[in-house]
């Protein structure tokens, strides 16, 4: 497909806020070290990635990594179906008296015995899942490294990809020699906007369509599909917060306006939450 010029020239806008989410969110020592230390590659994804699926409760991930940090104490050299079973116990217990008696949600926990992460590494002798995720990407074993991390529970496609797309891009692969780059294109409601705004009515409806057809313009485009993904969701998400908003943004209207808006904004909040800091010190 030949794409036009004003849609190439929106890929390579939205791109360049890629930048933002790599050092802004991906800055993190958890980050940095889960490819060296099986432990935090474990905490890594249950603080990061596990529990982002829409409705999950913003204290899961929390109760997860306390769960691990009692079964392990910092250092993980194997998982087996015992430490599983002990984990998912522990994990409700912290749940109930810790957490005021929150619903664990077992269909939908990555921490459940049945078919759960821990569950996982340990049937398949797997100690660090950020290393066995980069180096299935790295065979040429995109789809299985896919359908190894969407077969967690609780994890859906969406969460698979957006773990993987983290994993290549903080693993250092070189994009162009990854196979299927479409599996490390997560497609959430801000990636449903971006291929509106750029493709309008004639945007596919196929899941695995839109993710090779934003590939394939990156590919014209000239510009990394991880960045464009990573760019596109951190300008809608937490810059623009709305489609029109976005589409200002992505066109190039006003951008440099909405943009100091959102950074004055921030600069007052920030502004007001050190003054709080300094009358409670």
């Amino acid at each position: 497909m030949q794409f036009e010029s004003k849609q190439i020239e929106i890929a390579k806008r939205l791109a360049l806020g890629a930048t933002i989410y790599q050092n802004a969110f991906l800055n993190g020592m958890d980050f940095r070290e889960q490819f060296r230390d099986d432990y935090i590659a474990l905490a890594c994804f249950l603080k990061n990635y596990a529990y982002e699926r829409q409705g999950a409760a913003s204290a899961y991930p929390d109760i997860a990594v306390r769960t691990i940090e009692k079964i392990f104490g910092g250092k993980l050299q194997s998982v087996t179906i015992a430490d599983s079973k002990e984990a998912w116990k522990i994990y409700q217990e912290i749940a109930g008296k810790e957490f005021n008696n929150i619903k664990v949600n077992p269909s939908h926990n990555p921490m459940n015995t049945d078919r759960g992460v821990l569950s996982l590494l340990a049937s398949q002798q797997i100690s660090n899942i950020s290393n066995h995720v980069k180096t299935l990407i790295e065979q040429g074993k995109t789809r299985e490294a896919h359908s190894f991390v969407s077969s967690i529970r609780g994890i859906g496609t969406k969460i698979a990809s957006f773990y993987m797309r983290d994993i290549a891009f903080l693993g250092n692969l070189n994009e162009n020699e990854i196979k299927n780059q479409f599996y490390l294109q997560p497609i959430d409601t801000w990636l449903e906007q971006t291929i509106s705004i750029i493709f309008g009515d004639a945007a596919t409806k196929r899941l695995d369509d839109k993710q090779r057809l934003i590939v394939e313009l990156c590919g014209q485009a000239n510009c990394s599909p991880i960045a464009f993904n990573q760019g596109a969701w951190i300008i809608a998400s937490q810059i623009a917060g709305n489609f029109d908003t976005f589409r200002k943004i992505a066109e190039g209207q006003d951008t440099r306006s909405i943009v100091n808006d959102h950074i004055l904004e921030w600069k007052t909040y920030i502004f007001e939450v050190e003054k709080f800091l300094e009358q409670v010190s």
